[in-house]
């Protein structure tokens, strides 16, 4: 190989080491700021895993900010949103998901909150310390060391098996959240029983008009009253 030849492959080899440089920074820089808006993506080493492509970090970029989008105007259209703070959750008025305490943005129009899970067969508590991710490991506080206790759990587990936790700090938290706790588990033993009241019919017909409202073809006020309508008939 000739002088020229040398260098023109070194050159090359330099262009498509830059180019792997480039593509290698711009995934690690996609990769991270879709972990910083919550999505799992980094390996345990730190890095993007390496399965995910720099198309496939785009696509779940353009995903995630259109769920955004229409979680911001599923929230808007709600009116009526109950916040559990101390427990890190929050329930919308006629609608029977639970979902995370998120950012809500009138100027990007946009809502960080994401669903955890059904209302009806959840259950709130606040249990003693750091505990494992399944209801059989989650053992409730007694009552009377609310008083004194300065560090524990408030905990919510859904039907599925998903438990949300949130740690508190400082018996004023603990109380705060056990009162919370009740509250809670009135809505959820409440929707557990409208839920157990229907027939099959009636829950398809719930669900339909559930999705007629997230895709916006109804209205806050006509879902209200179509879901009156069909729990009425009970």
């Amino acid at each position: 190989m000739s002088l020229q030849e040398n260098w023109q492959a070194a050159q090359e080899q330099d262009r498509q080491q830059a180019e792997a440089d480039g593509a290698g920074h711009r995934r690690y820089a996609k990769a991270w700021e879709l972990h910083k808006l919550g999505v799992p993506v980094m390996s345990p080493n730190g890095g993007p895993d390496p399965a995910l492509t720099e198309a496939a970090l785009d696509g779940m970029l353009a995903a995630e900010q259109e769920r955004r989008a229409s979680q911001y105007e599923k929230f808007a259209r709600a009116g009526i949103v109950t916040v559990f703070r101390a427990l890190d959750v929050q329930i919308l008025t006629c609608d029977d998901i639970v979902y995370t305490i998120g950012n809500h943005d009138p100027l990007t129009r946009t809502n960080s909150s994401r669903p955890l899970g059904l209302l009806a067969g959840a259950e709130a508590m606040v249990t003693d310390g750091p505990q494992s991710r399944g209801r059989s490991a989650l053992l409730p506080l007694a009552a009377i060391a609310l008083d004194t206790k300065a560090v524990a759990d408030a905990a919510v587990v859904f039907p599925d098996g998903t438990v949300h936790i949130r740690e508190l700090h400082g018996n004023i938290e603990v109380r705060e959240a056990q009162e919370q706790v009740a509250r809670f588990n009135a809505l959820a033993d409440a929707a557990a029983q409208e839920t157990t009241e229907m027939d099959p019919g009636q829950v398809v017909r719930l669900q339909n008009l559930q999705g007629l409202k997230e895709a916006g073809l109804l209205s806050r006020e006509e879902y209200a009253v179509k879901r009156a309508e069909i729990i009425a008939s009970l």
